[in-house]
Parts: structure tokens; C-alpha cells; sequence
């Protein structure tokens, strides 16, 4: 087959760097293939194109020529246009700074782009002159917002809109002088010179604009110094300003904070670049995800895939899926996600660009100040400000709840660097050190809930102050996505005493948190761990702790009778009668959650004379409170009432008394059952002041399954006492709680009750 030849592409009249752009787009090279072969780096061939660099050396434009395999004629056009480019004391053309131009498939952003359209309203009244910010991380698509704004709003700007590129990435961005002296020969080309002082050119500028309808677009601004003195005293002129900045330091400006799309703006965005074929719309949907919704990455995704007629969405997700090659395969043509990326990651300090990388690194979707400390080895307070830096580049976002996080093509950008900058052994540290803290903390934290630990010795966790139980918890649930995957890391490494230790900590807290989806994972490894050390009292503490994962979390009631009865079997060999307790009390629990009834009441009676026999204060009220639920099963509502009863008394009575947390779980465990007695007996009254002390109680516990559990038996008691607004007040508090809980079928359940009562679902 004769290969077709190569057109070579128009050179003539091109200055440097749109030339060198020319020519390796026709050599179908990146920039980095670029850089490779001609050993240039990527910075230096960017700012060649970008035309910071109008005149390289000569040495630099041989290396670049022969990396392009340039004909002898493109070889003199580019030395030719490097030497002009070298040429000194040529003035600057003086322009009109037009907008760019606007993309035709602008997608989404629809209230971001209201936002600004308000400025043609607001400049006609307001002063100051009315100023917007847009900023975000690279790739958000803050240019093509402010164009697409502009565009919209032209009929309220009659005398003109005019752009100017700050060049805030560039090694050298324009400075404020440069600016205003642009601006005001841009607005008014008659204009002498520009006075040199900043502040004698922003009078000017001022003059100039004063009176007109205009607006002004600051593109790519470095920092605050650089767009203040351009913004107008008054109307009706106005501005638009982009940045990967905050510029957190400009007052009275209207911030416009871009993050990535949603998913059904994503995929439109996708299927309007793809239209020479039927879309595949599950097909664009993995696309968007693969593409973090990130509008730059859509763009080149959709491009890939409409320049290559014989691929389909789900070809090209293939390629994009392997998460080492993803940024790699994100570039076509000039674009590439890597390279707006770097341009940011350039900017940062050095303890910047250490953090970022390491915060790839990070377990989890999400980090807090303290695990970010710990990677970066340094202070709080220093990794604060270096977080304060990432976010102020769009490199870092910040949650609602304070914590931190990469979305994915950033993570993977980190990765990439990292695995560049960092010797693997400086990564294993790493990920080694926040392994250990986050396993050291969460044992530190759990056992605030352990009746033979409580609260910490002072100084007993790094960084973080657990001086509280409130503390303790909110640690553990906010760090839940972080020290699990550490858990998982020294089960896979053998490490069994430091599995069980950390699964050990977290028995009882487990019951204040019981709807995390990880319970049953969290006590399956320490079951295995227990199994690797040999210890049948181990084994028999933990496949405890995963029937009861099985039973209430999981509510698989067959799985977690099974792990009861290992625990039993484990608890006789080692004749631990307290554990052969606890698993008759799990066996007793499975058994009433699988209908079971003379099963259950066997094993509650079992577990409760065990637990009397070795005096067990803590496992006595859970095993009489399952007593008393089969007594009630069986219609003996009398004797449930009095196992009940017990109950309270137990963990009441001083010499007996529990620590506080485990008081209120038995207590409202047993308070539940006596509602629920009483609504047998059609005790409507004494339900809702059972539920009303009930739900005082879990105020300090925050047990929102219990909090459902209650509302709806006080909605059951207030329709039996035909008040029907107030049962229906509380079967809507309980919608919202299942909503949190993501218990659809509960919801279907409370909506169900809601018609019947004719009232509306919150």
C-alpha cells in the first residue's frame, strides 16, 4: 500500500510561535512527544507557542527542527521567525482587544452565566462599577463563561467590549502598568502616552472610561496588584474577571466560584460535540464520570471520539478506564488536561507541591488539616497555609463540613507526579505514616467508649485533641473513608494483633454509629485476624462482634445466626462462659429477627443465666432485653414488661451502673420494647410518654435508627388517640431521617402511611 504524503502546512507570514504550533500539529506530536525527542522541555516549547518566547536561541530552534523533521524550507522559515522574534525596540501594535471567540456548544452553567448577564442591568445604576469574579480549579471553562456571558449581554454594553489576557501563568504576567496602557489605547486608540506610575495610569484609565457603557474582560489574572487598578470608579462601565485564583484580597467584587458540571450538563456536553452518530447515552455517562465533569476533559473526550467515526463512547471509556494512562489519553491536538494542570502546579511553593502530590496518597475521597500534616511532615499551622495555597490555584476544593479533596483527574495528576518527583521508598514512608496515625487514632478514639479505657491520657493522639466523646465520634465518622482502608492495609500485611486491636476499640462505639454500611467488613478482618493468632477466646469475641454486623446493620439475620454459633463453639473450647454468653445472646437475636420465636426465648434464657452466673453487667440488660422481646412474641406481655424493668434497674443502680453511653443504648433498647407493649395492650397515652422520654434521652446518644424506630410507634400511638396532625408530623420527621439513613424501602413504607392519614410526604 503506497503511504499518502504529507501536505506541509502554510508557513508564510507566521510569526514564531503560531508557526512552531503549526508545525507540530501537521508532525501530529504533543508537546511532551515534543520535548522528548528534542530534549526542549514542555515549559520551554509551551512559551515558545504561547509567544512569551518570541526569539529563541539558535541551538534551541536546531533541537526543535530536527525533533520535527522539518524540510529545509520550514527549517529557514522558523530560524527566519525566531531571528525577527530576537529583533529589540519594534513598538507593539496597539489593538482593539476583541473578545475570542465563543464556543458554539456552550453547555450548562446556566445560573453562573444569570449571574453575570446581571451585570447589563446592574451597570446602569450601581457604584461602583459592577465587578464579577470567576474563578476555579483548570479546566473548569472560566474563559468560555466569561465569552459566553459577554456575547449575551453585548446589547447592554453599546460602546463596546474588550478582552485582555493577563497572562497570569506565564513566568512574566503583564504587569499593572502594561494593563492599563493596553486598555486605554484598546478603548480609546487616540490616546497619548500612558504615564509609567500605576497610579497616575489608573487616573487615566478612569478618565477614559468614564461615561461609557462598556465591558471589560481581565482573562487569567495573577494576582489582585494586576486588576485593581483597572477596575472603573463607577458605572456604567463594568467587569469580568477569570482566575485559577481567588484573589480573595478584592473587595466588592460579586465571586463566582466554578465547580465541575453536573452529570446531565456533562453529558450534553459530550453529545453535542458527537454528532455524526447515534449517541450512546450509558456510554457518555462513564465518559462524563471518567472525565471528573470537568469541561476541558469533555471537550477533548468529545473531540477524540468525533474525529474517529469507527469509535464508540464505550471504545474510547475502555481506553480511558486504566487510570495510569487516562491523563495521557485526555489530549488531543494542542489540548491537554496534564498540561493545564501543570501550568498550576508550577506556581506553588515547594511545601505546596509537596503536599499536593501527597495528598494522592490520601485513603480516602477526603482529608482534614491533621492527615494532611502528617504526609507532608509538617505543622498544622504550615499545612493549613500550603492548603490555603491549593485552593487559592483551583488545584484543591473544600467541602461544606471543612474537609478536603481532589477530584479524580487531579488525584491522578498528583499520582503522576509523585511516582515522578518522590523515590518509592519516600512513598512507602508516606503512606506508612498515615497508616499508622490513622490506626493509632482511631484506637485512641474508639476506646473513649470502652468501659476499661474512657477518655485519653492528655497527648495520647498527634495533632488531634480527643478531649471529648462528641469529639471522639465526629473523628471517627469523618475519618471512617481514611482508617478503613488503613484496617484493610494491615490485615492484607499480616499484621493480626493490630487488626484486632483497632476492631476491639470500636465494639462499642459501633452501636452509636450502627448505620455505616462497614461494620461487617470492619469485624469479618478481625475474625480472620483472631483466626491467624489462634485464639479461640479471640475468635469467639469477634464472630460475636460480625453476627451482630449481620443481624442489625447488614439485616442478614441467616448470615449472622451462622457467625453466633461459631462464636459459641469458639467460646466453649476456650470455656469462656461470658462468651458462650454473648453468643447465645447473638444466636437469641438472629433467631427473633428470622420468626424463630421458641428458638430465640431458649437461647435469651440461656444468655441471661451465663451472663448472671459471671455477674456480666454489660451483657445481662442486652440478653434480658431479648429475653423480653420473645416473652412478648410468646403474648406473656406481663414478664416482658418485668425483664424490661430489670433492665433499667440494672443500669441504673450505682453498684451495678454502666459508663453513660452504654446506659442510655440498654436503657432505650428496653424502653423501645415497652412502647411497643403497650401499644399491644392499646395503651395509646403511656406510648407517647414512653416515646417523649425516649426521645429525650437519645438526644445525648444520637442513635437515628432508634429515633425512626420511636417516631414511628409515637405516629401509631397518636392515630390510636385519633390525633391525626401529630401523627402525621411525626411520620414526616421519620421520612427525613430515612432519606438520611437511605432506607427507601422504610420511605415507601411511610408514604404509604401518610395517604392513608391524607396527608402530604415532606
Amino acid at each position: 500500500m503506497t503511504a499518502v504524503p504529507r501536505e506541509d502546512p502554510p508557513v508564510e507570514g507566521l510569526a514564531f510561535g503560531p508557526l512552531l504550533r503549526t508545525l507540530r500539529i501537521a508532525a501530529d506530536l504533543t508537546l511532551e512527544q515534543l520535548a522528548e525527542r528534542s530534549g526542549v522541555s514542555d515549559r520551554a516549547i509551551s512559551d515558545m507557542e504561547r509567544g512569551v518566547s518570541r526569539g529563541p536561541q539558535a541551538r534551541i530552534v536546531t533541537a526543535v527542527a530536527a525533533a520535527l523533521a522539518l524540510s529545509p524550507e520550514q527549517h529557514a522559515a522558523l530560524t527566519g521567525a525566531a531571528r525577527a522574534g530576537r529583533r529589540r525596540g519594534q513598538p507593539a501594535a496597539q489593538g482593539r482587544c476583541p473578545l475570542p471567540r465563543r464556543v458554539a456548544d456552550f453547555t450548562g452553567r446556566r445560573a453562573e452565566l444569570d449571574s453575570v448577564r446581571a451585570l447589563g442591568e446592574a451597570a446602569r445604576a450601581e457604584l461602583p462599577a459592577p465587578v464579577v469574579l470567576v474563578s476555579g480549579a483548570p479546566g473548569l471553562g472560566k474563559t468560555s463563561l466569561a465569552v459566553q456571558a459577554a456575547a449575551q449581554t453585548a446589547d447592554a454594553f453599546p460602546d463596546g467590549q474588550f478582552f485582555l489576557d493577563l497572562r497570569g501563568l506565564d513566568a512574566r504576567p503583564l504587569t499593572p502598568t502594561a494593563v492599563l496602557d493596553r486598555l486605554v489605547h484598546a478603548v480609546e486608540p487616540g490616546a497619548g502616552p500612558t504615564p509609567r506610575d500605576v497610579d497616575d495610569a489608573a487616573a487615566l484609565w478612569r478618565t477614559v472610561v468614564g461615561g461609557r457603557r462598556i465591558l471589560v474582560l481581565l482573562d487569567n489574572a495573577a494576582h489582585e496588584g494586576q486588576v485593581r487598578p483597572a477596575l472603573p470608579a463607577e458605572g456604567p462601565a463594568a467587569v469580568v474577571v477569570t482566575s485559577r485564583r481567588t484573589l480573595g484580597g478584592l473587595e466588592g467584587v460579586h465571586r463566582l466560584p466554578l465547580e465541575p458540571l453536573p452529570e446531565a450538563a456533562s453529558v450534553a456536553l459530550l453529545a453535542g460535540i458527537v454528532t455524526h452518530r447515534t449517541a450512546d447515552a450509558d456510554g457518555l455517562r462513564q465518559l462524563a464520570c471518567l472525565c471528573a465533569h470537568v469541561p476541558l476533559a469533555l471537550r477533548i473526550a468529545g473531540n477524540r471520539l468525533a474525529s474517529r467515526p469507527a469509535w464508540t463512547a464505550g471504545d474510547l471509556v475502555t481506553r480511558l478506564s486504566a487510570h495510569e494512562h487516562r491523563l495521557d489519553a485526555l489530549a488531543v491536538g494542542d489540548l491537554q488536561v496534564k498540561a493545564a494542570f501543570a501550568l498550576s502546579y508550577q506556581q506553588l511553593s515547594g511545601i505546596g507541591r509537596r503536599l499536593f502530590r501527597r495528598l494522592a496518597a490520601v485513603p480516602g475521597p477526603s482529608t482534614a488539616v491533621e492527615l494532611a500534616a502528617v504526609l507532608v511532615e509538617e505543622t498544622p499551622a504550615r499545612t493549613e497555609d500550603a492548603l490555603d495555597e491549593l485552593i487559592d490555584l483551583g488545584l484543591l476544593q473544600q467541602g461544606g463540613d471543612g474537609r478536603f479533596f481532589l477530584h479524580d483527574l487531579l488525584r491522578l495528576y498528583a499520582q503522576g507526579e509523585l511516582e515522578r518527583e518522590e523515590s518509592a521508598q519516600d512513598r512507602a514512608n508516606a503512606d506508612r505514616r498515615a497508616a499508622d496515625w490513622l490506626l493509632d487514632t482511631t484506637i485512641v478514639a474508639g476506646r473513649w467508649f470502652e468501659p476499661a479505657y474512657g477518655a485519653p491520657a492528655p497527648g495520647a493522639t498527634r495533632y488531634v485533641e480527643l478531649d471529648s466523646a462528641d469529639t471522639a465520634r465526629e473523628w471517627l465518622q469523618a475519618e471512617g473513608d481514611n482508617w478503613l482502608p488503613a484496617l484493610r492495609r494491615a490485615a492484607a500485611e499480616g499484621a493480626h494483633q493490630r487488626v484486632v486491636d483497632v476492631a476491639e476499640s470500636l465494639h462499642w462505639f459501633s452501636d452509636l454509629w450502627a448505620h455505616w454500611e462497614h461494620w461487617a467488613e470492619v469485624f469479618a478482618l478481625s475474625s480472620a485476624a483472631a483466626d491467624g493468632l489462634g485464639d479461640d477466646h479471640l475468635r469467639a469475641v469477634h464472630r460475636g462482634y460480625l453476627a451482630w454486623a449481620y443481624i442489625y446493620p447488614r439485616s442478614e439475620p441467616e448470615e449472622g445466626l451462622r457467625q453466633a454459633e461459631l462464636a459459641y463453639e469458639h467460646a466453649r473450647r476456650a470455656g469462656d462462659e461470658d462468651q458462650q454468653g454473648w453468643a447465645r445472646f447473638y444466636c437469641s437475636y438472629a433467631s427473633a429477627r428470622l420468626g424463630r420465636f421458641d428458638v430465640a426465648m431458649r437461647h435469651a434464657q440461656e444468655s441471661v443465666a451465663l451472663f448472671r452466673s459471671v455477674r456480666d453487667w454489660q451483657g445481662l440488660p442486652q440478653s434480658l432485653v431479648i429475653l423480653g422481646r420473645t416473652l412478648r412474641d410468646a403474648g406473656r406481655y406481663e414478664e416482658a414488661l418485668a425483664a424490661y424493668a430489670e433492665v433499667i434497674e440494672i443500669v441504673t443502680t450505682p453498684e451495678t451502673a454502666l459508663p453513660r453511653h452504654i446506659v442510655l443504648i440498654s436503657q432505650l433498647s428496653a424502653m423501645q420494647a415497652m412502647i411497643e407493649l403497650h401499644g399491644g395492650l392499646d395503651q395509646w397515652q403511656r406510648m407517647v410518654e414512653l416515646a417523649d422520654e425516649a426521645l429525650r434521652l437519645n438526644e445525648e446518644l444520637r442513635h437515628q435508627k432508634f429515633t425512626v424506630a420511636v417516631l414511628r410507634l409515637r405516629a401509631t400511638a397518636h392515630e390510636g388517640l385519633g390525633d391525626r396532625p401529630a401523627a402525621a408530623a411525626d411520620l414526616r420527621a421519620t421520612m427525613l431521617l430515612q432519606r438520611e439513613l437511605g432506607d427507601e424501602a422504610g420511605q415507601r413504607e411511610t408514604v404509604q402511611r401518610l395517604d392513608a392519614l391524607g396527608a402530604s410526604a415532606p
